[in-house]
């Protein structure tokens, strides 16, 4: 199955004219427009402006072309809530994405904060039960992904960006592989490499050299995964998920990965919990178990 390129990404988004873009470079003020959420400016690797109008502005060193289309293909194709992109251009050298502003709060805060911006883990936006809820529509929106790979399949099966290319993922930014890879057995060679054996925990550094001793024995398919599903990426709102944000990790990963890094972040045990009665007891020994410690360690050294 093919989609249209010409219709999914036309060019009043792509190329918009001049006289749409000079009137919104005004507003890209820092720090006093950059988008605020409970009271505190919206934080990370890039910086969002609050347009005024229902718009976001996304702009920063990871922001690409192929993340809005990112956005466009997977909001075309699943009933995953994403952002709507009205605009793309390049201005002083950086990638603009002009987006959707949605109503709702990142996960991340959402499980310790109340409405007022108070830390509060026991009444917080998000409510036990609410967790739970959450968890289960990510565990569905995890599924949609991976159905849509295979229904738009990769010409070239491989491991690494949609719809091509090196991962624009932070987890591999501080070496960034040579390829996109090949097999599972490279993607689990290219962390070995990493890992540092006298440094570090020889038990994972072993753990890590059984799954590329089995991955030889075992055929596996990349996967379409979001990935980096973490509560920092998750917009919700009255106990759901109204938003997935930050498309620009969107690739062919394994299919441990997606879970994996879902994990990967500080969590409340209200949180925690929740994540474990969705998806279940993770093994230190399994595929995510391992990759947790890989990372880390590996980001411990950097």
């Amino acid at each position: 199955m093919h989609y249209n390129t010409e219709e999914l990404f036309p060019p009043h988004i792509f190329d918009p004219p001049q006289e749409a873009i000079d009137h919104i470079l005004p507003h890209l003020v820092w720090p006093q427009r950059t988008l605020h959420v409970l009271g505190k400016r919206a934080h990370g690797h890039n910086t969002i402006y609050d347009l005024g109008d229902g718009r976001v502005l996304k702009t920063g060193p990871t922001v690409s072309f192929d993340e809005a289309k990112a956005m466009i293909f997977v909001r075309a194709h699943t009933n995953i809530p994403i952002p709507k992109v009205y605009m793309v251009f390049n201005h002083r050298g950086s990638t603009h994405i002009v987006m959707e502003r949605i109503d709702g709060v990142a996960l991340r805060e959402a499980q310790k904060y109340d409405a007022q911006g108070r830390y509060a883990p026991d009444s917080a936006l998000a409510s036990t039960d609410g967790l739970r809820s959450i968890m289960r529509e990510l565990r569905h929106f995890i599924g949609e992904l991976r159905d849509l790979g295979r229904r738009f399949p990769s010409k070239e099966p491989q491991y690494g960006s949609w719809p091509s290319g090196l991962y624009r993922n932070s987890y591999f930014a501080s070496d960034l592989p040579a390829a996109p890879f090949q097999t599972v057995s490279e993607f689990h060679d290219y962390w070995l490499k990493r890992l540092d054996k006298t440094d570090n925990d020889a038990e994972t550094y072993e753990d890590l050299q059984r799954l590329l001793s089995g991955s030889a024995c075992h055929a596996s398919t990349p996967v379409l995964c979001h990935g980096d599903l973490a509560p920092r990426n998750i917009l919700v709102k009255d106990d759901r998920i109204v938003g997935i944000v930050d498309w620009e990790t969107f690739g062919w990963y394994p299919a441990f990965w997606e879970e994996m890094a879902a994990r990967n972040e500080l969590m409340t045990k209200r949180l925690s919990e929740a994540q474990r009665d969705t998806f279940g007891e993770i093994s230190w020994e399994s595929e995510i178990g391992v990759y947790l410690r890989v990372y880390s360690y590996v980001t411990a050294l950097l």
